[in-house]
């Protein structure tokens, strides 16, 4: 009898074929793309997506004799968009006061971030990106699930001080109401690079989403979100952290150019690394409706040497 692969089943069975040497075809990875997807997006997905990744990250490390990461190189690659560490985010942004409007505002996010590794068929390291926007709360007051997001970047060098890479994002119409989605299908280019040296390590991730399709009384949309984001380590897994999220919408000309610094560390709960930070931020353009100011709290799951020595 037929059934539905669980997330830990199918994100197995893609290891086996990857580490047997086998050509993938590209439908193969379509359809464990999807299941993963199709998993994230069931009910009590947040729960179960801890309990499978966990149980699947911890199967296939125990097959690897690899040293661990150090505590520095965690803190490097927790914190920055651009990395092939298998994890998960939780974020959690509060606004408590917009311009340009009355009313607070809230937005969680999941964030697992999938390294897919270098085959036969593909010979680069890819890192699926996938943000679920799980309860977005606007200043007028309605809760919902957003429009959920995929980012498949192509790590294109991968030299220890200096990465980059590009691959396309895709936004998807899946908001429960209209004022926390865009009702739109988009497609679009990003890219970005890291610079790792010492303590310090820089970098930025550029994405732009167009519209070309979905609800025709919607407007359409074109907008480059651009992620820079630096980290400074100091020391015992103790880190400063800014990464603000700017918004240019190309065809109402808006933008968000909010300003933020944080700090957080990198440890471990038990068995399980973590990392934790807390991120103020303010908002220095006048564009709105938009937050005035705010506080980000985040929370990842961190699953090292997944995929052994790379």
């Amino acid at each position: 009898m037929n059934r539905k692969l669980t997330f830990t089943e199918t994100l197995r069975m893609y290891l086996k074929t990857i580490n047997m040497g086998s050509e993938m075809s590209l439908i193969t990875i379509g359809r464990s793309v999807s299941s993963i997807i199709a998993f994230l997006l069931r009910g009590s997905a947040t729960a179960a997506l801890l309990l499978a990744v966990a149980a699947g990250a911890q199967e296939v490390e125990k097959k690897t004799e690899t040293p661990a990461p150090t505590q520095a190189n965690l803190v490097k690659q927790a914190n920055a968009p651009v990395s092939d560490l298998l994890q998960i985010r939780f974020q959690d942004s509060y606004a408590p006061e917009f311009q340009g409007a009355h009313g607070q505002g809230n937005v969680f996010l999941i964030n697992p971030i999938i390294p897919v590794p270098a085959f036969a068929v593909f010979p680069y390291t890819q890192l699926l990106s996938i943000t679920i926007p799980a309860a977005i709360t606007t200043f007028q007051g309605v809760t919902g699930f957003g429009d959920l997001k995929l980012l498949d970047f192509v790590l294109v060098s991968r030299d220890p001080e200096f990465v980059w890479g590009i691959g396309p994002v895709f936004l998807f119409p899946t908001a429960t109401d209209p004022t926390t989605g865009q009702g739109k299908w988009q497609a679009g280019p990003a890219a970005g690079a890291a610079y790792n040296r010492g303590n310090l390590a820089i970098g930025v991730l550029a994405q732009n989403p167009i519209s070309f399709a979905g609800e025709n009384d919607r407007s359409s949309t074109n907008f480059l979100i651009l992620q820079p984001f630096v980290t400074y380590q100091l020391g015992a897994g103790w880190f400063l952290k800014t990464e603000p999220s700017m918004l240019f919408n190309w065809r109402t000309h808006g933008k968000t150019l909010p300003v933020n610094l944080g700090v957080g560390r990198v440890f471990k709960i038990g068995q399980q690394a973590v990392n934790c930070f807390v991120e103020p931020f303010w908002n220095a353009s006048h564009d709105g409706p938009a937050p005035r100011y705010g506080i980000t709290f985040g929370f990842s799951l961190l699953y090292p040497n997944l995929y052994g020595s790379q």
